[in-house]
């Protein structure tokens, strides 16, 4: 059989190392007269150079005060500098002396950065960028250095621009208005940046005659259901290192759209792993080959929409069917979902190619035991090639279909044991816990009705070194503090809701305490319920603010 390339998924997490540290400086990239090898700035145009820090970066493209250009974590330590880059560590503890910090043992991070985002789509495109400024710059910087140029990504979204739903679109406009205050960038460098990470996927999933082929990446997903529960799994692979780039975001819209959490990197405005309040969970995996591929929405938008609007395993279907059926397309990008409704415990499989789209429902593995499972090559009966083969997908889909029937109970536990399945003691390139020349397992994650429980890196070698996953609960999170005192409706939460919408948010730095705000609100949210008289303090303090607070929206 013949082994053909896939298209690309998430290139910037897949892809960072290997193109940021061998690309050919032959070029001039930002047209400003000085070869990449040459230039302090290669994807900035400046041609003064001029690097006030002496770092090597010019100060066009240095956003970080020290030895590097990105602080990921925005703990006032570059990157170059920081022993876990990913996690904010300013003390930078090192218990054990192996050069990464306490929360990186072994170079894996012990937790992904978890934000709270709130408000209209605008808003919180807005705040993601406070946030996650450098991530979303260096996901630009590597989109740029492997050709996705800010005028190809434009050309894609002015092509489909009536198709985007305005909650994608607001959304992006408010990442590029962020950038603006986080970095001091112009709107315009900005914008470029977004609409580069926001297209890329499809972008660079063109037919191409200059394609080639690469290690190729796989993931593996599977949703169970028993007695002991229903729980949706997936592990997602990546470029070696690649975690460090991950973000956990809870969005919580005010238009009535529902609220989700999503994991994925903070770059792109779409979903790939994501649990809503309405108790639908969905995960994505790359579907190859769609040869036949042609311009239309990125299956990924898609699947956000999904998050915001649908409460049942027969509306999420319907939404993906329609979108064909209706005579539109999807993208460049196959696509294999996932999709189970925790409401009832069923489950489907949602194949999408551009013109196609396939559903399968869950089946029987045992008595009492419901299944549906995916690597990454689509079914033979979907497939548009017959002589498609990708080993890695294969064999790994192999290993699941012998493991999952040998387990004698299906919970928790069990299917972080499938995911860790690492062979005979060492990962391979076909394990389950995947680990390859260049690319591994990068996030690990099983969704419950209420639950994200999630490690990093590979599942076998985190599991071994932190003993457990990390563990959010969705309903403890699906409050602001305000809310937790008061109630969604009460007048004092909406006297606090006018206050921020009317008075802070008219200044930088009224914005500024917005932001710190959702970011520390699950934080606070945990304390509270935790500790009564915390709550009763903190109700207390509001308490003696609230006149002052109701005088400035009146």
């Amino acid at each position: 059989m013949k082994r053909k390339p896939r298209p690309f998924f998430t290139v910037a997490i897949l892809l960072a190392s290997f193109f940021l540290f061998s690309f050919s400086f032959a070029a001039d990239r930002d047209g400003d007269g000085l070869e990449n090898q040459n230039d302090n700035c290669p994807g900035v145009h400046n041609i003064d150079q001029s690097d006030s820090d002496e770092d090597g970066f010019g100060d066009a493209c240095d956003f970080c005060e020290g030895n590097g250009n990105y602080d990921f974590d925005e703990d006032g330590i570059c990157n170059n500098a920081d022993n876990c880059y990913s996690v904010p560590n300013p003390g930078q503890e090192d218990s054990d002396g192996d050069g990464f910090g306490d929360v990186c043992s072994n170079n894996i991070p012990k937790i992904s950065r978890y934000e709270t985002f709130e408000g209209s789509y605008e808003d919180i495109g807005r705040q993601v960028a406070n946030a996650y400024p450098d991530l979303i710059i260096y996901l630009a910087d590597v989109f740029n250095i492997i050709g996705v140029t800010p005028q190809a990504s434009q050309d894609y979204y002015d092509a489909i621009e009536d198709l985007i739903p305005d909650s994608i679109k607001e959304y992006m406009q408010g990442m590029a208005y962020g950038l603006t205050e986080a970095r001091f960038l112009p709107y315009e460098v900005a914008w470029d940046m977004v609409i580069v990470t926001s297209m890329a996927t499809d972008v660079t999933s063109m037919p191409s005659p200059t394609t080639e082929a690469i290690e190729l990446f796989g993931c593996t997903a599977f949703a169970v259901t028993s007695d002991a529960g229903t729980f949706l799994a997936h592990n997602t692979d990546g470029q070696k290192t690649a975690e460090h780039n991950n973000a956990i975001m809870y969005i919580k819209p005010n238009n009535g759209d529902n609220a989700y959490i999503h994991m994925f990197t903070p770059g792109f405005p779409s979903v790939g792993l994501g649990l809503n309040e309405k108790g639908i969970g969905i995960n994505m995996n790359a579907g190859d080959p769609n040869l036949n591929g042609t311009m239309g929405l990125p299956a990924l938008f898609m699947s956000r929409y999904v998050m915001e609007k649908a409460s049942s395993l027969d509306e999420v279907v319907d939404y993906f069917s329609n979108w064909i059926n209706d005579g539109n397309y999807f993208g460049y990008n196959g696509a294999i979902f996932l999709v189970v409704d925790f409401n009832n415990s069923t489950m489907a499989k949602i194949q999408v190619r551009s013109e196609k789209i396939k559903v399968t429902y869950g089946e029987e593995l045992k008595p009492g035991v419901t299944y549906i499972a995916s690597t990454n090559h689509y079914e033979d009966d979907f497939r548009d090639d017959s002589d498609y083969y990708y080993e890695s997908s294969w064999k790994r889909f192999e290993r699941l279909m012998e493991i999952l029937p040998q387990q004698e109970t299906y919970d928790l536990d069990t299917c972080f044991s499938v995911l860790s399945d690492h062979g005979d003691g060492e990962p391979s390139n076909n394990t389950i816990s995947r680990n390859g020349s260049s690319t591994a397992t990068i996030v690990t994650n099983i969704f419950t009705a209420d639950t994200i429980y999630y490690t990093m890196g590979m599942p076998h070698a985190y599991l071994e070194t932190y003993g457990e996953p990390e563990v959010i609960k969705f309903q403890s999170q699906s409050n602001c503090p305000i809310e937790t005192l008061y109630g969604e409706y009460a007048k004092e939460t909406q006297f606090l809701r006018k206050f921020r919408d009317n008075v802070l948010n008219t200044s930088h730095e009224g914005k500024e305490l917005i932001d710190l705000y959702y970011k520390w609100s699950p934080t606070i949210v945990n304390a509270m319920e935790g500790d009564e008289q915390f709550k009763k303090e903190i109700k207390e303090m509001l308490e003696k603010i609230m006149p002052l607070v109701r005088k400035a929206v009146e």
